[in-house]
């Protein structure tokens, strides 16, 4: 059984895709869906790849690596280690928030 989703895109995006479709001689019926199928599947497995990892940095050299904060944080007490003394990186890196909206102090 097959779904049925609506999407809305631009016209100048939805021109740009049949000309793909048209240049590569896929004209057939159903060659707008696959493509937007094989689009969304190819997405949808780099979100489940995409998985943050913490690196601990010091002179130059990893000398930890966990997937979380919480286990970087052991790694390097075991080891005797301070977090103070070490740079923490993600891997990739996590998306910076846009903010919007007034910003000030009160009077």
């Amino acid at each position: 059984m097959m779904g049925t989703i609506t999407v809305v895109i631009s016209d100048e995006l939805e021109k740009e895709i049949r000309k793909i479709i048209s240049r590569e001689g896929r004209q057939r019926k159903g060659a707008l869906s696959q493509l937007v199928e094989t689009a969304l599947r190819t997405y949808l497995e780099t979100l489940k790849t995409r998985q943050t990892t913490f690196k601990a940095i010091k002179d130059g050299k990893v000398v930890a690596q966990a997937e979380n904060l919480e286990q970087l944080a052991a790694q390097l007490k075991k080891a005797a280690i301070d977090p103070r003394q070490v740079r923490i990186i993600a891997t990739p890196q996590p998306k910076t928030r846009k903010r919007i909206g007034l910003r000030g102090t009160r009077a």
